[in-house]
């Protein structure tokens, strides 16, 4: 009776712990997952990103699709609104704690914008090149060196766009951050080049 006792206590006790270990891990992000500076989660970029349960087929792609074909994993390489545009924008100036004024044009370097969609994760991925305006304070300058004028961003369907700055050397972010495919739509590198380790 004794030994049936304790193994029932042993049984219940592995149960608790598994339980708990379960909880804890559904509880974490997957040590892929980053954080920005206003405390967004950044997802990794080659972990499949899974829509939010409110994001359907019914979500259609923001932009309209440019003369590339979709690639055969499905991304779509897209032509980015106006409206797309300063949504980018308003997350990058917030991203920097700068003021719009900063921001030479109002927003991207025109021609620097690349934006794609991913049906199967109801994803949007976007690259976006910015520059001080001539009216920017020192410091506000001095935080577009060194990558620091470049917005990495994503998002889920319609919700909010997660950005990170594009550091030094910019292919090493853009690797980190972009899935593969959408770097190849784009016909940006998918690899480091030759000598360089990220």
């Amino acid at each position: 009776m004794h030994a049936s006792l304790n193994s029932r206590g042993l049984l219940v006790g592995l149960v608790v712990l598994t339980t708990v270990g379960v909880s804890a891990c559904s509880a974490n992000p997957p040590p892929g997952n980053a954080g920005t500076a206003d405390g967004q989660t950044i997802p990794a970029a080659t972990a499949a990103v899974k829509p939010p349960a409110a994001t359907t087929a019914a979500s259609p792609p923001a932009g309209t699709p440019s003369a590339t074909p979709t690639s055969p994993e499905g991304v779509r390489d897209l032509v980015i609104t106006s409206a797309e545009k300063s949504e980018l924008t308003a997350t990058y100036v917030a991203f920097r704690r700068i003021s719009p004024s900063d921001v030479s044009g109002g927003g991207p370097v025109p021609g620097s914008v690349y934006f794609a969609y991913i049906p199967a994760t109801y994803s949007y991925w976007a690259l976006a090149r910015f520059e001080p305006s001539s009216t920017a304070s020192l410091n506000a300058q001095v935080g577009f060196q060194d990558g620091g004028n470049i917005g990495m961003f994503w998002k889920a369907g319609a919700g909010s766009w997660h950005i990170a700055s594009g550091g030094i050397p910019t292919v090493c972010g853009e690797l980190a951050w972009f899935p593969p495919v959408v770097l190849t739509a784009w016909a940006l590198p998918t690899s480091p080049p030759t000598g360089m380790s990220c």
